[in-house]
């Protein structure tokens, strides 16, 4: 199994290598007003950590270690081929991994790092969750969650995303659908020699997802819906 991950890690990071080779983000200040907020919706679709998986606490002495790719399809590709000195850009690989830790009273904490590494940007953070509803068999688990995220790799650019989600799922055998509805708020602040203006602005996220749980490791699907932005995610994790 730990070769498995191992395996799973390196496809996965490859896979956002070459789909981005050639693709960095190299000078802002040729972008207008305009692009430069078109480029940083973009962004808060990549840079926010959307809830992945089950609403239901992992318990005082539960863990997970999760490795996972996200795919986000970009709204405005041409903004970001400018900003990069190449063409449309139409979407945005990433591949990461996730420590989560169950804490007594239905409380979990979370830290993630992810990278898009050719493009050398690297995106890190952490979240707090909180079950409302535990659930059961025949009941629906409800979770809050807190999150952070922060981009770095861009020498021009100061990015972070902060959000709120509230999720609920269900467990039919080793089958968890969820749900999960969201506010994002992002921080996009340019160097000053670009002349461009700070963008801090909020929107909405919609996540659907599925988890499958085998024994101790879980697959999670996820597609969200992040500033008219698609995001596509997998996941794979050992539960201990």
């Amino acid at each position: 199994m730990r070769h498995g991950l191992a395996i799973v890690a390196f496809i996965l990071l490859a896979l956002a290598g070459t789909a981005w080779a050639g693709s960095s983000i190299n000078d802002l200040s040729i972008l207008t007003p305009g692009q430069f907020l078109e480029l940083s919706t973009d962004l808060s679709a990549v840079v926010s950590d959307p809830p992945m998986g089950s609403a239901a606490p992992l318990g005082i002495t539960g863990f997970r270690i999760s490795l996972y790719g996200r795919d986000t399809r970009t709204a405005h590709g041409s903004a970001w081929g400018i900003a990069s000195g190449g063409s449309n850009i139409p979407d945005v690989p990433t591949a990461g991994l996730r420590l989560s830790k169950g804490l007594p009273f239905g409380f979990d904490v979370g830290g993630f790092y992810m990278a898009a590494p050719d493009a050398h940007i690297r995106i890190y953070g952490g979240d707090l969750r909180y079950a409302l509803i535990r659930g059961g068999t025949l009941s629906p688990s409800l979770g809050i969650r807190a999150s952070y995220a922060r981009l770095v790799g861009v020498s021009q650019l100061a990015f972070d995303t902060k959000s709120l989600d509230l999720t609920i799922s269900q467990g039919f055998g080793p089958l968890t659908p969820f749900a999960a509805w969201g506010r994002i708020w992002t921080q996009s602040d340019p160097s000053g020699s670009t002349g461009l203006p700070n963008e801090d602005f909020s929107h909405n996220e919609y996540v659907l997802g599925l988890a499958t749980t085998l024994t101790l490791l879980e697959i999670d699907l996820e597609a969200a819906r992040i500033a008219g932005n698609d995001t596509y995610s997998v996941s794979l994790g050992l539960n201990f």
